[in-house]
Parts: structure tokens; sequence; C-alpha cells
């Protein structure tokens, strides 16, 4: 996380992988994730990594397994990531379909709202085998929504696609006011399994299209991409932007190789795009950097290659005022305009401070004028001293430093990580 004009910038980095229900044994994921002993100081680490997975083993014994423990593959990552200070925000898994957040543990106290939602999209609706999964979360003052895909197969089904796309989008509702939307959010990041192709299903054959990978014809093939077409046409996806895939198609492979499987044309299925509301908020103006895009070909276990990419994101600065004086500044005129606009008849019916000010951003207190407010930020934090013992089951105890002027509130809660 770097600091620029008072604001923040935040990096992303997302990857999306078809596993074709395979278990992560005896795989190293150090360098899908970019982690490679030599590759970076500890500086330069994500301050977030997003996971979604399609296709993960969904059969009942591990359904069963899931109640009790993190599913494999979440552990698998887990494990890696704990070392360097990262934490599980959260996990959502919808059948095969599974997205994870994992953040470096400073940020956790600048973490609101976290919230996840689902849609079916497989055999009319009523089936997770295709669909998406999504958790939205507020970050430093920031909207962000994270969505996994995986669309309906095969080269014919354009249209049944592009109705995956609309039902997610119509059904996709979150619980946070003004925040309903996939839309609504300041950052989008969809992802997935797309399952775009390529046209000229009649004329490009599965031979042609690998010829052209061969000789890197790229920039050729691509104009016949799916998702591309669909995108210029207005038709699906058209709120959202992607760097052009400069990698090969990443399916379909023969397992346990990186040769194309003749039986289906290679295309582009795994995609990563995005969407910002630049000007959400009149006192600053946010920016997504996409600062990588590629895929991981040396990954073999699936018929897919698995896909990242890293994104730069700008945060709200911090308020002019903070602590005490913020509260004092903005309180009463806070408190006034939200009784009106929520028809109560006293201050008293409102939430705390911190929800007051929430609602006021998210529109409730004034339309544009609001979106000057930031949300505060400002570290509210007690000190703990080290936990030497900790038994499961049973009661412990745990002594803290509660610094001076810290106000409790009802809200306040402790995580043990």
């Amino acid at each position: 996380m770097s600091r620029t004009d008072n604001n923040w910038n935040v990096k992303i980095y997302i990857v999306t992988w078809n596993v074709s229900t395979k278990f992560p044994d005896n795989i190293s994921l150090n360098k899908l994730l970019g982690l490679e002993a030599s590759a970076q100081s500890d500086a330069d680490l994500p301050d977030f990594f997003v996971v979604g997975l399609q296709e993960v083993n969904a059969q009942p014994q591990n359904t069963l397994y899931n109640l009790f423990k993190d599913d494999l593959w979440t552990q698998k990552f887990k494990d890696l990531l704990k070392d360097r200070d990262y934490v599980v925000i959260k996990t959502e898994q919808m059948q095969g379909l599974l997205l994870s957040v994992f953040a470096r543990r400073k940020h956790l106290l600048h973490l609101r709202q976290v919230e996840t939602e689902f849609t079916r999209t497989g055999l009319g609706g009523i089936w997770g085998n295709k669909g998406a999964v999504s958790i939205r979360l507020n970050v430093y003052g920031c909207s962000i929504c994270l969505v996994n895909a995986h669309l309906a197969a095969h080269d014919h089904m354009l249209e049944e696609r592009i109705n995956d796309y609309e039902k997610i989008v119509q059904e996709h509702k979150f619980h946070v006011k003004a925040k309903e939307a996939i839309f609504d959010h300041d950052y989008v990041f969809w992802f997935g399994d797309l399952n775009f192709r390529l046209t000229g299903e009649a004329t490009t054959s599965a031979e042609e299209i690998r010829a052209m990978v061969a000789r890197d014809e790229l920039k050729k093939l691509i104009e016949k991409d799916q998702l591309l077409l669909v995108r210029r046409e207005g038709r699906a996806f058209q709120k959202l932007q992607e760097r052009l895939p400069q990698f090969p198609p990443t399916f379909k492979f023969e397992h346990g190789s990186s040769e194309y499987d003749m039986k289906r044309r290679p295309a582009w299925t795994d995609r990563i795009l995005y969407a910002v509301r630049e000007n959400t908020y009149q006192n600053v103006k946010l920016t997504v950097e996409q600062t990588s895009y590629k895929s991981h070909p040396s990954y073999n276990i699936s018929d897919h290659k698995p896909v990242s990419s890293e994104f730069t994101i700008k945060v709200m600065r911090k308020p002019q005022y903070s602590g005490e004086r913020f509260r004092e500044h903005h309180y009463q005129r806070l408190s006034y305009r939200l009784a009106i606009a929520n028809g109560t008849e006293s201050v008293a019916q409102l939430h705390s401070f911190d929800d007051l000010v929430s609602d006021f951003i998210d529109g409730g207190g004034g339309g544009a004028k609001s979106a000057q407010i930031y949300e505060d930020t400002t570290e509210r934090t007690v000190v703990f001293k080290p936990i030497e013992l900790w038994l499961v089951g049973e009661q412990n105890r745990i002594e803290y430093t509660i610094p001076a002027g810290f106000e409790e509130g009802t809200a306040d809660w402790i995580g043990i990580y």
C-alpha cells in the first residue's frame, strides 16, 4: 500500500482458475500468486489476494467436510499466505464455484460491511453448477464488489451466456444502502470461466486455431472473441473494461500437459474484467490501473490454464477532521439532516455515529453534497498483551490497554486470528 496526494493506492491480485474437480495435491501455488522466493520484497506484496475457482470438487462427502473445515483449495492458499501475514476475510461457495478474499492483517481495521451473494443460472436458475458468487466490502471508505462467475458452456451457447450475465446482474442484491447492486460499487472486478468462445465455428477449426497460436497470431485471433464482440455491441459486460489478452487461449488442454485438446476449439474462456466509478466523490477521482494480466501455462492439472491480474486502485484519504474533532464538527449537522431524511422525530432513534456517517455517505444525508464527506477510517485500537497460551473449548483471559480518549461502542469487537 502506497500513499500519493493524501490518497492511498491499494494493490489487488486476482486469480481465476477452472480446476476441473482436481485437488491441490503436490502442487506449489507460489508462482501462481507471484510469490517466488526471489520475486519481491515484503513492501511490494499485494494488499489483497482474491481467488476465484470454478469446478471445485463438490461431491457430497466433500460438501460435508467443508461444513467443519475449509475446503482443500482454501486451506492450501491459507497455508501459503499465513506466513506472509494474510488473513482470510471471507469465503463463499456455491457447489463448484469458490471465492476467497485474503487481506494483509494491517488492513483488518479498515474493512467494513463484508457481505456475500450468489445467483444460480444452471437448469433455468435451479442448479448452482453455473452462476456467480460474490463478496462485497468497503476498503478504506471505498466499496468493492468481487464477482466469480461460471457461465454456460459450448460454442453455440452465446445467447445463454448473455442471459446468464443479465440474470446475475439483476438478481445480485446486497443489503448495504446505495450499494445493493453490483454496479453500484466504486470498484467492480468480474472474473471466472466466462466460457466465451471464438466465432466462425463452421470456418475456423480447432487445428487452424492451434496453428494461429503457434504462429503468434493472437491479435488476429482475438478479433473473433465472443466476449470482445458482445462488449462492443453493448449486449453484455459493456460496463466493464479489459486489457485484451496477450497470452494464448486458456482452454481446452489435455489433462497433465500443455497440448490443446482438439476435441474443442481453443478459446479465451478465463477472463478478468473491471469497472470503476471515477467521479462518485467530488473531491477525489477514483482510478484503477491494471499492472499485469497473464496466464500460467505451467499448471496442467486441469483442462484450463489459470489466469491472474494485478490492479492498483485509489482509495479515499482520511477525513479532514479525525477523531473527536471530526465527530464534534459533523455530528449535529448529520444527525439533523438524517433525522429529517429518515422521518425520525429525534436523533436518539438513529444508529451509532459510524453508522450515521456511513448512511450519510451512501446517500441518506442529502444528495451530491454528501459525496464530499468520507468515512472516518481512523484507527481506534487497544493494545493487547501477547497471548502465550489459548485453550480451545475453555475459558481464557486476555489483557489489554485502552488508549487515552478511546470511546467504547456497542459495535466494538475482538478478533482472534
